[in-house]
């Protein structure tokens, strides 16, 4: 009976250790792959550093993120293709790469949309937006979240005390159709430029100017080359916080769970500076001593009018962000 009762634990406690891996064995640590446009100083990346510091915190060091800024991994076509396949975990790219693939997101960039960084933030977190950024899903994406870029505004290599003044010159823009599309309505050539080729493009008159943010004319010295900024604030310019689709689904749901907690806490904090930084910035880029000149919307007459009207049709969120904004 003994010797019965002895091989019957042994026989259970067999069971039990060699089912125990699949039973009690934790998760593996994970480190995801982040890819960004911007360089190792700019806030969107600063902003992923937090994230992964954050994550591996919030997880017990099973998760945490690698960042790849500049684009090492691409330009952001290249990385949402990237993200498609599975083979690039997340990314942090431009809201403006996703208006070329879903016009829906054109809504985004209407001239005049928001006041601000402030109000821009408020727009970018409210219901509509929400109701777009799942749209991704459509690309074989997931959305977690938006963040801003700051407001854009004009830098000229000459005086631009108007819009009349800028037409037939040439202006480095990001290539996408929205911003593309209000250049051309305002009469002036609209000219890709990869980023790090901006300084010298201005410097060898490959252009007469640029759209521009001031996070950009302050960190890269842009003041050195164009002496006058307008500062116009025609349209937001938002950043989005995308993951895989096959990578999101292939998480756990409390993974999901907390990677989009730890992403949105983020993006507050990244509305925040520049809130902040935007003033900052602007009192830097006027001790410099160049031309700083304030407008309306006046300044670029009925260009807005004219996008609108253009991009009303293909973009069916534009109604719903005008009623959210105002």
């Amino acid at each position: 009976m003994q010797i019965a009762r002895r091989r019957l634990v042994q026989t259970g406690l067999a069971g039990a250790t060699f089912g125990a891996p699949f039973v009690v064995r934790a998760q593996a640590a994970r480190e995801l792959k982040i890819g960004l446009i911007t360089g190792p100083s700019h806030n969107w990346t600063q902003a992923m550093q937090s994230f992964s510091e954050a994550l591996k915190k919030e997880s017990g060091g099973r998760l945490s993120a690698a960042v790849f800024p500049a684009g090492q991994l691409g330009n952001e076509a290249t990385m949402i293709q990237q993200m498609q396949t599975g083979a690039l975990d997340m990314g942090f790219l431009t809201l403006a790469e996703f208006s070329n693939r879903n016009a829906n997101f054109g809504a985004f960039f209407a001239p005049y949309l928001t006041r601000d960084v402030s109000h821009a933030a408020k727009v970018l977190k409210g219901k509509e937006a929400a109701t777009v950024l799942d749209q991704l899903s459509d690309q074989g994406l997931a959305g977690l979240g938006f963040g801003l870029g700051g407001m854009r505004h004009v830098l000229s290599r000459a005086a631009a005390p108007n819009a009349a003044a800028l037409k037939g010159k040439k202006f480095r823009i990001t290539p996408f159709a929205p911003l593309r599309d209000f250049y051309q309505f305002a009469g002036i050539v609209p000219t890709p430029i990869p980023l790090p080729g901006l300084f010298d493009a201005l410097a060898n008159g490959q252009i007469d100017g640029a759209d521009v943010d001031l996070e950009l004319v302050w960190t890269l010295k842009l003041f050195q080359q164009a002496k006058h900024l307008v500062l116009t604030k025609h349209m937001m310019f938002p950043v989005v916080s995308v993951m895989s689709g096959r990578v999101f689904a292939g998480m756990s749901q409390p993974d999901r769970q907390l990677v989009r907690r730890v992403m949105a806490v983020e993006l507050d904090k990244l509305f925040a500076k520049y809130a902040q930084a935007e003033g900052e910035w602007l009192t830097q880029i006027r001790g410099t001593g160049i031309e700083v000149l304030q407008v309306g919307r006046e300044f670029f007459g009925d260009v807005a009018s004219a996008w609108e009207k253009h991009w009303s049709p293909s973009a069916p969120s534009l109604p719903k962000l005008r009623a959210e904004a105002a």
